[in-house]
């Protein structure tokens, strides 16, 4: 296993991405779905950027990348056109300890992004290790195209009644029987 799989809970928590282009906007439509609190570094951003710093939903440091960017962060995302700036962040962020992601150079990253369903609740990510990006993203479709769309709402629904169930049924660490079948009769259904 090259890379370990691991769901981060960002929720509130400030995230660097260097760059303001199309692929920082991808990275930061991740992220803010996630709810960090993205914070951005490019002398100019792309249509997409700029009206989410209009609405206050990023915020835009319109300078040049410099090392204190790093400090007061949860992990960095480098996305700029220039690879010896991104080579520059990874450095920086690997010395620091901070989890880092230079998009689509992974000699330089700690951590890559999955191809992802979501399903919210239910996340499900494929990954190459950064190997095969196209075979991932193809098997990720053809998982896709298998999940009911109703399954985060089937999920969500498990989750109000979880507790109710394990507390009536007295169940500690087992899942019994009919359970399982139940959550499994919307999969066996025709769509």
């Amino acid at each position: 296993m090259n890379y370990f799989p691991i769901f981060a809970n960002l929720a509130g928590r400030p995230v660097l991405v260097v760059g303001g282009g199309s692929v920082a906007a991808r990275k930061i439509s991740l992220l803010l779905d996630a709810g960090a609190q993205v914070r951005v570094v490019a002398n100019q951003l792309n249509a997409e950027l700029s009206a989410l710093a209009a609405e206050n939903k990023i915020l835009w440091l319109a300078e040049e990348f410099r090392a204190e960017h790093i400090r007061t962060v949860f992990l960095i995302i480098a996305a700029s056109s220039d690879q010896a700036l991104n080579r520059r962040v990874f450095q920086l962020a690997e010395s620091c300890q901070k989890p880092v992601n230079v998009v689509d150079d992974r000699d330089y990253c700690s951590f890559i992004f999955p191809s992802i369903i979501n399903r919210n609740p239910i996340q499900i990510a494929v990954s190459s290790s950064g190997s095969a990006p196209v075979l991932a993203r193809l098997l990720r479709e053809k998982l896709e195209a298998l999940l009911p769309h109703s399954l985060g709402d089937m999920a969500e629904i498990s989750g109000r009644w979880r507790d109710a169930v394990k507390a009536k049924l007295k169940i500690r660490y087992r899942t019994p029987p009919f359970l399982g079948k139940a959550v499994q009769r919307p999969f066996c259904r025709p769509r």
